[in-house]
């Protein structure tokens, strides 16, 4: 079946088919709308014969198929840039005019099951193209709607026209999903926006994204991301830091530099907009980590600390059906999950090595030995900030802890043996280093274990 032209204005949608129990027929869903429709007497639905010519919905006489039918219909919807269905006609008439010709406009109208107008406009054959059709066009909220009946010559046209508005008149309304649909479209316009530096649309767009699509997380992930990369330009006669530009005067010489610096204002927005994520959808632990990370970039320990606190009484309550990024599942039980992100968290601040930073390092190290005792990771950690202070009988109480829940962690062993190194009992170090060997005789652990123990010989 040789397809008309008003895929040209088209755009590739969803279709689901209604149980035949009920009413066959099928569901279209676009970007910023969606309708069913029911199947008049003697036609079929059917949502994968058109898919290669991205219609998602086809319909054609029963004992017939998509390729052999003499009369065929599809319904779709309007690319999302046509919201008024006058200009969406313009445009397929102008697209279609050198192979179709002028068509008879409005020879029918009314009104779907639900009150929306539709009119119906009539291609008839012409010398570049033999086939008759009828299209009807509906307008509905944000979107047009059009259903297409092709014949392949004009009797059968004549015998089959009359099945468009048998279809018409069952159309009703769908408000359009809000991830497969609005989501996707949203996002879309987002990254051309972006490429084009058009900051005074940005933000309208995402403010509508998020009215309009109040149940898709990534309309606050989006917004929150966009306000926290927001930059402010500083010149000043400071030296350059690492991601600074470089400025010198006439003869070369450093006159100050350039710098890309984040916003109170604008960081506090971005942490509004995370906070209201994590109440609309507390199943995702990328809004909550996502939301603690804000904190910890802008220095604010104690709303970061408070964030992973709130994060975990929440996974303690709902261990199940918690998501990661774009929906997926956590890939591990929750109480593996977090233990190995508050790691990270603490990772950043023991990396910075000074006592204000390692306290706090410390502080999430607790954190998970309390809420997470059977995990090692925490204990670890807190051996790791007692060990930096010298304080070598705690550190070897926390390790003690870790390789009794992991005794096959070699690292803990390692640990416990330097522990015992440091605390002048050698017996005990050689032990630990030697079953760290047997676990490990081939790895790094295990090297440095070897190291070790030919270091104590020495002793």
């Amino acid at each position: 079946m040789c397809i008309c032209g008003f895929l040209a204005v088209a755009i590739s949608s969803i279709c689901t088919l209604l149980a035949e129990e009920t009413s066959p027929g099928g569901i279209v869903y676009g970007p910023k709308a969606g309708f069913n429709i029911s199947v008049p007497e003697g036609w079929v639905v059917d949502n994968e014969s058109g898919k290669g010519q991205d219609m998602p919905c086809v319909l054609y006489p029963k004992g017939s198929s998509w390729s052999d039918a003499k009369t065929v219909m599809y319904a779709n919807i309007a690319s999302p840039e046509f919201e008024g269905v006058n200009a969406f006609v313009a445009t397929a008439i102008k697209e279609m005019k050198a192979k179709h010709g002028t068509p008879k406009e409005k020879i029918a109208s009314g009104k779907t099951k639900d009150g929306h107008d539709y009119f119906i406009n009539e291609y008839p054959a012409t010398k570049n193209y033999s086939q008759w059709e009828r299209v009807g066009y509906i307008q509905l909220p944000q979107g047009v709607a059009y259903i297409v009946l092709t014949s392949r010559d004009q009797a059968n046209y004549r015998k089959d026209s009359g099945a468009l508005e048998k279809v018409l008149k069952t159309l009703v309304y769908l408000e359009p999903k809000s991830e497969a649909a609005s989501g996707k479209e949203y996002a879309r316009r987002y990254r051309q926006l972006l490429d084009r530096h058009a900051d005074d649309q940005l933000e309208l767009l995402l403010t509508e994204w998020r009215e309009k699509g109040p149940d898709d997380p990534d309309a606050w992930i989006t917004s929150a991301n966009y306000y926290f990369n927001q930059r402010q330009t500083n010149i000043s006669t400071k030296k350059p830091g690492p991601d600074d530009i470089t400025l010198t005067d006439k003869k070369g010489k450093l006159a100050g530099s350039i710098s890309f610096e984040q916003t109170n204002e604008n960081m506090k927005r971005a942490a509004v907009l995370l906070q209201e994520a994590t109440t609309k959808f507390p199943d995702h632990l990328d809004i909550w980590c996502g939301l603690a990370f804000m904190y910890q970039e802008s220095g604010d320990f104690d709303n970061e600390l408070s964030t992973l606190k709130k994060m975990i009484a929440y996974t303690r309550e709902h261990p199940t059906q918690l998501k990661w990024l774009k929906e997926e599942p956590l890939g591990k039980p929750a109480d593996k999950f977090v233990p190995e992100k508050l790691h990270e968290y603490g990772l950043y601040y023991e990396k910075k090595e000074n006592p204000e930073d390692d306290k706090r390092w410390y502080q999430i190290a607790t954190l998970a030995t309390e809420q997470y005792p059977n995990d090692p990771q925490g204990f670890n950690d807190a051996a790791g900030y007692w060990a930096d202070i010298g304080e070598w009988q705690k550190a070897r109480e926390m390790v003690e802890k870790a390789h009794q829940i992991d005794p096959k962690s070699v690292g803990a062993l390692l640990n416990l043996g330097n522990i015992s190194v440091e605390m002048k009992d050698f017996a005990s170090a050689r032990k630990y280093f030697e079953e760290a060997v047997k676990l490990d005789p081939n790895g790094e652990y295990g090297r440095d274990a070897k190291q070790a123990l030919q270091k104590l010989k020495k002793k």
